[in-house]
């Protein structure tokens, strides 16, 4: 009887443990685990995924604060004033991420970890590729 309350309680830690695997949400601090490269910075690899936590809730398709979308590669380059592509300097996203005046912070709460900011500002002074 021990034997197979030992194996019962193993076989519902094995489902458990494959149904966790099969999620495919990402989490705060799954992006905090993100260590952004000094180079080649990856737009579906480094940047989307923080987008994804830190932007997406208010600027996407359904609500676009400040008129910005980030919820794809396509709206977050749509706009050069936002991100200029080969300048983070002159970029609007760095501006509002490093907190700059006459910007409002963004994100206003949780703000980004300086790992995240220079991996978009390389990103952008990369070319901001879809990659």
């Amino acid at each position: 009887m021990l034997n197979m309350k030992f194996n019962v309680k193993y076989f519902l830690f094995l489902s458990t443990l494959l149904f966790i695997s099969c999620d495919d949400t990402i989490t705060s601090e799954d992006i905090n685990n993100i260590v952004m490269p000094d180079s080649n910075v990856s737009y579906a690899q480094h940047i989307a995924p923080v987008f994804e936590i830190k932007c997406v809730l208010c600027h996407r398709d359904e609500r676009m604060e400040g008129g910005v979308n980030l919820s794809s590669y396509t709206n977050v380059v749509a706009d050069p004033r936002i991100v200029f592509r080969g300048s983070d300097s002159t970029s609007v996203l760095v501006w509002t991420i490093e907190k700059l005046p006459p910007y409002a912070p963004m994100p206003p709460s949780e703000w980004l970890i300086r790992n995240h900011i220079d991996g978009i500002r390389t990103w952008i002074r990369e070319g901001a590729e879809n990659n």
